[in-house]
């Protein structure tokens, strides 16, 4: 089986999109195995249709970068505004490039609950914990091994926040269930959406704010406050374009 794929940087979390839909959970795996042993900075693998606006991750969770990789790639990197099908998510998502040249997505966020001590905020085909301290691996597995979020879900992440000369920090580890990837990310779009969320909800309003992430790039999140359970989010940066069409065989 012959695939090409491109690689992406959307500030950070590298990405990897094979041009051809696949949905079979064992060869996305596989497909996914291959492509991040070939390329070392990839984080994370999505496969794009050629027939529709369609994008599935290899463990079928939700990716926010992943969006709007898949965005850039429909749109051939030029300005417009696109509708969206991604793994995780039962609706279409909105995402599109702005005059800036800003990639942007819509994240589906479902609310925010306290579990024992964390903010938990549950996302379409992902789950974020929020919290603050040292940031290690160790650490990230013991919260989502005890919050029972390691196979609840598709996907779930502990994102450690830190405030540093006026701005916000993020430090993401992810983890995906059905692929088994522990990724302490470049950035994440999704962890990063799941704070502005935090953020607006300890406020009271809406926040507009850039996240510094450890790419040393920062991601714009946009949370309209609708009420303490109700948000409607964005995240945005610019995406470059790394590698194109490279070949592969399965």
């Amino acid at each position: 089986m012959k695939l090409t794929y491109s690689i992406y940087y959307p500030g950070g979390n590298t990405t990897a999109l094979v041009n051809q839909l696949i949905l079979d959970p064992a060869l996305k795996k596989k497909i996914n195995d291959q492509i991040m042993s070939l390329n070392p900075l990839v984080e994370q693998v999505g496969f794009v249709s050629q027939r529709s606006n369609r994008l599935e991750m290899a463990g079928g969770e939700f990716c926010g970068n992943a969006t709007r990789c898949a965005a850039f790639y429909y749109l051939k990197g030029r300005p417009g505004k696109i509708k969206i099908n991604v793994s995780g998510v039962r609706q279409k998502l909105s995402a599109g490039i702005d005059q800036k040249n800003n990639c942007w997505a819509q994240i589906p966020v479902k609310k925010l609950v306290k579990k024992q001590k964390y903010s938990v905020v549950i996302l379409e085909g992902i789950t974020q914990v929020i919290t603050n301290g040292k940031a290690t691996q160790n650490k990230a597995k013991a919260i989502l091994k005890k919050l029972n979020l390691l196979n609840a879900v598709p996907a779930a992440g502990v994102m450690f926040i830190q405030k540093s000369t006026g701005q916000i920090k993020l430090n993401p580890f992810v983890w995906v269930r059905d692929i088994k990837t522990f990724f302490n990310e470049t950035a994440c779009a999704s962890g990063t959406a799941a704070v502005g969320v935090f953020l607006a909800n300890k406020s009271n309003q809406s926040v507009n704010l850039p996240i510094l992430q450890p790419s040393g790039e920062k991601l714009q999140v946009l949370v309209k406050y609708i009420s303490r359970s109700l948000f409607q989010v964005t995240i945005s940066n610019p995406i470059k374009l790394v590698k194109e069409n490279l070949y592969d065989s399965i």
